[in-house]
């Protein structure tokens, strides 16, 4: 129940009969919509409570103060608490709409953010906290620019912790490989092209908006692993690991022929073939992201000829270890076909989605439109790779010894 509410509690018996009978009736859904969220035993379940909860209290507030601005037409005493309570009333409503903006339109991503998350986090709440903020901190005000990518990777450092001052005031940032460094040496990047956010992308994600700009699309890497990760070279794939342990992240070198090149004194590329990413908060980059850019990056492999990779890869148990359903299935089938004369291994499409709610299913024909959008999107980026999707730390260094 809303802050708000209590005020009106005040001074019901100024508000006519029928006014208070309908707030009791939506007070009533609310308090039942939260203890739905409270029992919620699955990531969807919590989705739709919450979604239940958001629309009763919207409409309890929106009830509340109708009532109060008719109390104000009828000059009822304390006008000036009622112009106050009335202004938070808004306020409130504002928060609660975006916030049920956002579900809706990215049912979908939030729900399985909030499921990932469970692993990490002691309750589904303090998950789903960590995906809704992530989804707010991509879904700012719209500025001059395209894109704000000093925003971006500001975000991207808060929502990993990889910013510090050492004990000598130094600034450093992290590399999720390497550890801590320079920060003029590490790099923030998408992980998934902010380039590719379209229509095209959010079908294929099954929600009916792609926030690519929301940290949990970005990771901070070593500037050359970067560019290694852009141009192919490695990927990053999960250990398989039993239902509810916290899933751990490996760098692969794909490109093995670089294995004794350097990428910083003292570290060669086959040093990192196979280590662990380290974490220092408990947030992660979604899944979907992960996935599409290694599917990506596996076709991208074959185009290059390079069955030493495709090899490697056949003989595992498994193509990908989590069991989250990313991409639709019918649309990564099309743009196999488009981009990789129809092969794409079976096991692929296990990590797939026939339909998904709160996202329309178009015809073959409207599919075909849009893979062909998506495919064009993708060429136009080299196949993921050779891209500059990057922020330099570096250029906001001073900036940073403010936080």
């Amino acid at each position: 129940m809303a802050p708000t509410s209590r005020v009106y509690d005040r001074y019901h018996e100024l508000m006519p009969d029928d006014a208070n009978k309908q707030i009791e009736t939506l007070k009533g859904r609310t308090v039942s919509a939260t203890t739905q969220l409270s029992t919620a035993n699955t990531a969807h379940e919590f989705i739709d409570a919450k979604i239940m909860q958001l629309t009763s209290q919207i409409k309890l507030d929106k009830e509340v103060k109708g009532c109060f601005v008719n109390a104000k037409k009828r000059k009822v005493p304390c006008i000036e608490e009622i112009d106050e309570e009335v202004g938070k009333i808004e306020e409130h409503v504002e928060k609660a709409e975006r916030e049920l903006l956002l579900l809706k339109r990215q049912r979908k991503a939030i729900t399985d953010d909030v499921k990932e998350g469970k692993v990490a986090y002691s309750t589904m709440a303090e998950a789903y906290c960590s995906a809704i903020t992530s989804k707010f901190m991509s879904a700012s005000k719209p500025t001059k620019s395209k894109f704000d990518q000093h925003s971006y990777a500001k975000g991207v450092l808060e929502f990993y912790g990889a910013s510090r001052k050492t004990s000598d005031d130094e600034l450093e940032k992290y590399c999720h490989i390497t550890g801590w460094q320079a920060p003029s040496t590490v790099e923030c990047a998408h992980i998934v092209p902010k380039y590719l956010e379209s229509e095209e992308l959010s079908y294929l994600y099954g929600v009916r908006e792609t926030m690519l700009s929301e940290p949990r699309n970005g990771i901070t890497f070593n500037s050359v692993i970067k560019d290694g990760l852009d141009k192919g070279w490695i990927v990053i794939v999960p250990d398989k690991s039993l239902e509810g342990e916290e899933i751990t992240w490996r760098c692969i070198l794909v490109e093995q022929s670089r294995g004794s090149s350097i990428i910083c004194p003292g570290r060669k590329w086959r040093d990192i073939d196979g280590k662990a990413l380290k974490f220092l908060t408990p947030n992660r980059p979604a899944h979907r992201y992960m996935y599409l850019r290694y599917v990506m990056a596996y076709i991208h492999q074959l185009q290059l000829g390079n069955t030493e990779w495709h090899d490697r890869i056949s003989v595992r148990e498994h193509l990908w270890a989590t069991t989250g359903q990313y991409l639709r299935k019918s649309m990564l089938q099309v743009l196999a076909s488009h981009i990789s004369d129809g092969y794409v291994p079976e096991a692929f499409f296990e990590s797939t989605f026939q339909s998904a709610e709160g996202c329309k299913e178009r015809s073959t024909e409207e599919e075909e439109d849009l893979v062909l959008g998506f495919h064009y999107k993708l060429k136009d980026l080299d196949g993921f790779y050779d891209g500059d999707d990057t922020e330099s730390l570096d250029d906001w260094e001073h900036e940073g010894d403010e936080e």
